[in-house]
């Protein structure tokens, strides 16, 4: 698991007639996305897929991008929505006591009371807060069969992560 792509942006709508595609980054400095290579893709549901990176460019807040998988703005529109994901061995160190995010992909969350409310399955970032993408776990099946979002906001949500452990402590109910 340690090399498996990790997410670390998006891609959005297509972008001109060349198949260009508008890009979020999740990294704290934007344009490192692109420091990156391979970028892997990833639909919801499939699996990662490796790309190569044509060209990039600033546009606006954001960047566009042109990937070697479109070439016409149909092809791009297919991709809209997908994950980039990088090798998390491609990353660098950070200092001790802080993670990355994807990190967190995996770990068991642990409602009020000590309840298990099942797995991080992704993470999703637009801007305002991160958000947890929660997998329910086998006894909460009967009342939630879909996955559920935490909004990450250490403090008042998340009280503690311990990755060790693979594990993330909320202040989050089953109800919720």
């Amino acid at each position: 698991m340690a090399d498996t792509p990790r997410p670390m942006g998006a891609l959005g709508s297509s972008f001109g007639v060349k198949g260009w595609m508008k890009v979020r980054s999740f990294a704290s400095q934007p344009e490192n996305l692109f420091d990156y290579s391979p970028w892997f893709i990833r639909q919801r549901g499939a699996e990662w897929r490796e790309v190569q990176v044509e060209e990039y460019r600033p546009h606006g807040n954001d960047f566009v991008v042109k990937l070697n998988v479109a070439s016409t703005p149909e092809e791009a529109k297919a991709y809209a929505g997908a994950e980039i994901g990088i090798r998390r061995s491609s990353l660098p160190p950070v200092p001790e006591g802080t993670y990355y995010l994807c990190d967190l992909e995996g770990c068991t969350v642990i409602g009020l009371e000590g309840v298990m409310l099942g797995k991080v399955s992704r993470i999703r970032d637009y801007g305002a807060t991160p958000i947890l993408e929660v997998s329910p776990s086998d006894h909460l099946a009967k009342e939630r069969t879909e996955d559920f979002l935490i909004p990450y906001v250490v403090g008042p949500i998340v009280k503690a992560v311990d990755l060790e452990a693979k594990t993330i402590e909320v202040e989050w109910g089953v109800d919720y």
